[in-house]
């Protein structure tokens, strides 16, 4: 009996490709066959003892902040690219709207398609007013003067409207760029600065909240600039080891100074 319902299994396997979902489903209800969702198991190379991390098919690597030093050799290859070409060039525009992603990125903490659709009105006056696609929230505040001339700059020598995205695929498709158009110059970008770490999309807005909690050490403030629920989840959010604590620790000199 196990054997004919494997095999009937197998068969109907085999016509995933051809038959339409709803023409399966019906298939299926007829046979009376379920369906079971595979069981990876982890890879063991014959003869050897070496156990696969990963227990499923596709494991997922920690995406990392970057660091300063590595995010500035990043920041400086891209505009190194942008300077390549005319100023009214397409792949100037393209270059100079990656520089303004990664300056957006970690100096907002904005989730990646929260900056991807971004426009004018959203930093209209050098204020942030943003609600954010995963959580719903709507993010409030007064974006630094530095950064708000930068960007303005950017929009200034594009003409972009205020309801017009900031971030297309050219100056002729005004459609916003996607999540994996942004992942694959971020990656052109680490991999030239020779970043060995995984980074990704998301390191941008993990870089926000790491490089704040370096500057204060204060895990309650980066909790409430990424608005997260619990001060656990900032902390593997941002990668905090406990290494990194008995740093702090022994920086910590309270001698007082008479001389």
């Amino acid at each position: 009996m196990e054997n004919a319902f494997a095999t009937q299994t197998q068969s109907v396997r085999k016509k995933i490709n051809s038959i339409s979902s709803m023409a399966l489903n019906w298939h299926l209800r007829e046979c009376g066959v379920i369906l079971m969702p595979r069981i990876y198991k982890r890879f063991k190379p014959h003869g050897s003892t070496y156990v696969r991390k990963t227990a499923y098919k596709h494991g997922r690597e920690v995406v990392k902040p970057i660091d300063v030093e590595d995010f500035e050799e990043m920041v400086r290859i891209c505009l190194v690219h942008r300077d390549e070409y005319k100023p009214t060039s397409k792949q100037y525009f393209k270059w100079y709207r990656n520089y303004i992603i990664l300056i957006i990125g970690v100096n907002t903490g904005c989730r990646i398609n929260t900056i991807l659709e971004s426009t004018p009105r959203d930093f209209a006056g050098g204020r942030v007013t943003v609600t954010e696609h995963k959580t719903g929230k709507r993010q409030q505040y007064k974006l630094s003067d530095d950064i708000y001339k930068v960007l303005k700059k950017y929009i200034d020598t594009y003409n972009f409207t205020m309801n017009e995205f900031m971030f297309p695929k050219d100056r002729v498709n005004r459609d916003a760029i996607d999540r994996s158009t942004a992942w694959r110059f971020i990656k052109k970008l680490a991999d030239e600065a020779k970043i060995e770490y995984p980074i990704a999309c998301h390191s941008l807005r993990k870089s926000y909240g790491r490089w704040i909690w370096d500057q204060t050490h204060d895990l309650l403030l980066v909790q409430q600039l990424l608005q997260h629920s619990s001060a656990e989840e900032t902390q593997r959010y941002i990668c905090l080891e406990p290494h990194d604590v008995e740093k702090v620790r022994g920086e910590i000199n309270h001698l007082p100074n008479y001389d």
